[in-house]
């Protein structure tokens, strides 16, 4: 399954500009994972242990996710996320 994750301006520059990225994965948290394969320093950033940072915000296909399902929501085939850093 493929999906389009997008950066935050001021996260893609972890990324060395690079804003989109084709990731794959059933829930946010999987695609999240997929991301940090390819931008390993992304990670200390947006997460906290296991959790992502109470900074970070993500919408799947323009709609804001809840903080307590952001790493588990389903996400199909086609569909965007994005990811924001408040912050830095």
């Amino acid at each position: 399954m493929s999906l389009t994750l997008w950066l935050s301006a001021n996260l893609s520059r972890l990324a060395k500009g690079t804003e989109g990225f084709e990731v794959d994965g059933e829930t946010v948290g999987e695609c999240i994972d997929d991301l940090i394969s390819i931008v390993t320093a992304i990670r200390d950033t947006i997460f906290l242990g296991s959790q992502l940072s109470p900074n970070v915000q993500v919408e799947v296909n323009k709609q804001g996710v809840d903080q307590e399902e952001r790493l588990t929501k389903k996400v199909s085939d086609g569909d965007e996320i994005r990811v924001m850093y408040k912050g830095r």
